[in-house]
């Protein structure tokens, strides 16, 4: 009997303007890769449902504007790490949040904020160069 190999890469869809989220996006990898950022809005976590999951990346420094991810209700819930070292801030979080902003003049190229629903909430983690680079509201 032959070996059986399963595709395990992770499916990658490159954003260059604004998006709407579906719920078969599941499992998506999203690069950001507009200099003009954009607008991504979220399916609502009952579309969702447990177990949905996604996310973004920068691959490309922005030039005019911000990339915002917004949800459709304050579920996002979890924080965001900050590479950088310094005695006067924490790295952004949230208990109940709406949106995720990619800040431009703070984006760093490999920035990523990943999500994931329990049917209930998004829970949120990341990962940013700059302070502030990315924001949470």
């Amino acid at each position: 009997m032959g070996r059986v190999f399963f595709d395990t890469r992770i499916q990658m869809h490159s954003l260059i303007g604004a998006y709407q989220v579906l719920p078969i996006d599941s499992n998506k990898t999203f690069v950001l890769n507009a200099a003009n950022g954009a607008a991504i809005t979220l399916p609502s976590v009952a579309n969702m449902g447990e177990g949905w999951n996604c996310k973004f990346i920068v691959g490309t420094a922005f030039d005019t504007s911000d990339w915002v991810v917004t949800a459709t209700a304050a579920v996002m819930k979890g924080g965001i790490n900050e590479l950088e070292v310094d005695t006067e801030s924490d790295g952004p979080s949230t208990t109940g949040g709406t949106t995720i902003t990619f800040e431009l003049g703070a984006e760093t190229v490999g920035d990523f904020v990943e999500l994931v629903c329990d049917g209930t909430n998004i829970f949120i983690n990341g990962q940013t160069k700059l302070d502030g680079g990315i924001s949470l509201a």
